[in-house]
């Protein structure tokens, strides 16, 4: 691939992620190639189908495993657009780039630039980058304790003022 192609397909996957997360990794991004750092992000936003797909290989379908995270409940951060996976890029004798998921150099780079940026990485997933401002998947499935009481007060408090008989 050429690397106007793999910054083409970078930026898509850019523009699926939550917006304010998808901004900073844009930054994230745009400094790598100002660095002149060839990456290629294959992989942002999923639907808990397409992650479950991934977690069932290794465990219920033939392969290795790719992930912890389940798609039902929502463990990855993939699902809420909090999340890429990326590989450094590395240039042909004829010119093209390819993947060089072994580069362990230029993921170290990237790590680095992307903790500037709030990205934040899996040792376990190596070419996963995630929101650092979440502290995991539980924060954004899990409704806090408090609003979960507010919605139980409210109903409580109407359906008493409706039928005041309901509580007996």
């Amino acid at each position: 691939m050429t690397l106007k192609q793999a910054a083409e397909r970078s930026r898509g996957h850019i523009e699926r992620l939550e917006p304010t997360f998808g901004a900073r990794v844009a930054k994230w991004y745009s400094e790598l190639l100002d660095k002149k750092i060839p990456a290629l992000i294959y992989c942002s936003v999923r639907t808990p189908e397409e992650q479950e797909e991934l977690f069932s290989r290794g465990r219920t379908k033939s392969g290795t495993k790719v992930t912890n995270a389940r798609g039902t409940p929502a463990q990855s951060l993939h699902i809420h657009g909090k999340a890429i996976d990326a590989v450094p890029l590395a240039r042909s004798s004829t010119g093209e780039y390819f993947t060089a998921w072994d580069d362990e150099l230029t993921y170290g780079v990237m790590r680095k630039i992307g903790e500037k940026h709030g990205l934040r990485f899996l040792e376990w997933e190596t070419p996963h980058f995630e929101d650092a401002n979440v502290s995991g998947w539980r924060e954004l499935v899990l409704i806090p304790k408090k609003e979960i009481q507010k919605v139980v007060n409210k109903k409580a408090s109407s359906i008493a003022k409706k039928n005041p008989w309901s509580s007996r």
